[in-house]
């Protein structure tokens, strides 16, 4: 053989040889899969308790989370570039809307079905992210309103909880009677704390059958029931003194001041979001007094039996752009797939992000939870699993409805504005809304 064929042999033999070594490494290669989330996260925990976990379970996958300032901004530049990542964390279902009509979102209805997602997920929580006919997203975090009071003060005075409006009657007329404040609460840094209060009255008082009509657009928001909400909510706050005393105590009350006044027996209730859980651990804890929470009861009759407001905090979609579709759906299936690992991750928010909506257990919550914290979260499976739902106003109206609905609320308060003529613009938003395509998914009852 020359030396001519020899090196042409040879040179072919190692073509070979790489081409055989490249598909060896291309065999080996994993399919990465991208997870923006907001930069709030602590990252050592997610990679312990999510990341780690998942790859070890998926060699052929390596998921990345990567934390992201002003998260929704950023997936928006980066669908416009193309370069979106293939899981998509928006600050709720509201947001994916416009991502759906745009095609860029993959629909989840029959990974879904295969994955029985249906049935690891809270119903409402499975119904809220439906849009026409499809599941696009999911819930990262939900959460509701509850009345949270000081309970070594009501066995001082031998009050019971309030399993009713009339409970709440007879404690605020013997609160006040002793110099303390029925309710404590306020918008101090946060004026859209208004709309705590109005979603509260509209759903327990009007009752929420009336306000999911309503939302359909099966009724108006005119209608006598919710005119009767917004008065009776008005007489308590405006002319009663059951939130802080007075009106003008409440706009100078915060965070800081509400929780106090509850801790110190100034106030002997509040209603808030699950998000107090946090400030009640907290405020509490040197004040020499003791906290507990029960569900807000019915204010009347068309209210029915007791229910939990529902909010979605983030929420979770696949990149329909995505070339890693299956792979991003398997990181959402772990998830899913396993509450303890999801309440452990919670827990170091103080369970007020990454709560996704399952099916909790009291064995799924990590040693040492504050059981009435875990209460909570079993009752609230339980009734919400039963349809006994309410609507918060921040996660099912549309953001126009919303922002009037809690600014033009004080005009009320004050006398300046009457409920009939607030309803009336309330209602001209919606009208609007719906004209313009702009009403959110509401689950189905």
């Amino acid at each position: 053989m020359n030396t001519y064929h020899f090196s042409k042999r040879l040179l072919l033999v190692l073509v070979v040889l790489m081409t055989i070594g490249v598909s060896g490494v291309h065999a080996q290669e994993k399919t990465v899969v991208t997870w923006w989330t907001e930069d709030y996260v602590d990252m050592d925990a997610l990679t312990t308790l999510l990341i780690e976990p998942f790859n070890a379970a998926h060699p052929d996958i390596e998921l990345q989370v990567v934390p992201t300032a002003t998260l929704d901004d950023a997936v928006r530049t980066a669908f416009t570039a193309g370069a979106a990542p293939d899981i998509l964390q928006t600050p709720g279902a509201s947001f994916i809307g416009e991502y759906v009509n745009a095609g860029l979102i993959h629909p989840l209805t029959a990974d879904a079905a295969t994955l029985g997602w249906e049935g690891k997920l809270l119903p409402w929580a499975y119904q809220s992210g439906i849009i026409e006919g499809e599941l696009y997203s999911v819930p990262l975090t939900y959460e509701t309103m509850i009345l949270l009071y000081n309970k070594t003060l009501f066995e001082e005075k031998g009050w019971a909880p309030p399993a009713t409006y009339a409970d709440i009657e007879t404690i605020a007329a013997a609160a006040q009677a002793e110099g303390i404040n029925p309710f404590s609460y306020g918008n101090a840094g946060f004026q859209p704390s208004n709309e705590h209060l109005v979603g509260i009255y509209l759903n327990n008082y009007a009752g929420a059958e009336n306000v999911y009509k309503a939302l359909m657009g099966e009724k108006q928001w005119t209608d006598p029931e919710f005119a009767e909400a917004i008065s009776l909510l008005t007489k308590h706050i405006a002319e009663d003194g059951w939130f802080d005393g007075n009106l003008e105590t409440y706009f100078t009350y915060g965070w800081n001041e509400q929780f106090t006044a509850l801790a110190s027996q100034e106030a002997a209730m509040m209603m808030i979001g699950t998000w107090g859980f946090r400030g009640a651990g907290e405020f509490f804890a040197d004040s020499g007094s003791d906290w507990d929470w029960v569900s807000i009861p019915p204010f009347s009759d068309m209210a029915g039996e007791y229910n939990y407001m529902l909010a979605t905090g983030s929420t979770l979609s696949v990149n329909g752009q995505s070339k890693n579709v299956d792979a991003a759906v398997s990181v959402l299936d772990f998830l899913f797939s396993d509450p303890a690992r999801v309440l452990q991750i919670a827990s170091g928010y103080s369970y007020g992000e990454f709560v996704v909506p399952l099916n909790y257990k009291a064995e799924d919550f990590p040693e040492g939870t504050d059981p009435r914290i875990s209460r909570f979260y079993e009752d609230f499976a339980t009734v919400t699993g039963q349809g006994r739902v309410g609507y918060t106003t921040w996660t099912f109206w549309p953001a126009d409805s919303d922002v009037q609905l809690w600014k033009e609320i004080e005009q009320v308060w004050y006398g300046e504005l009457s409920v009939e003529d607030y309803l009336a613009a309330h209602q001209a938003t919606w009208d609007e809304a719906r004209a313009s395509g702009k009403t959110l998914p509401i689950p189905a009852r």
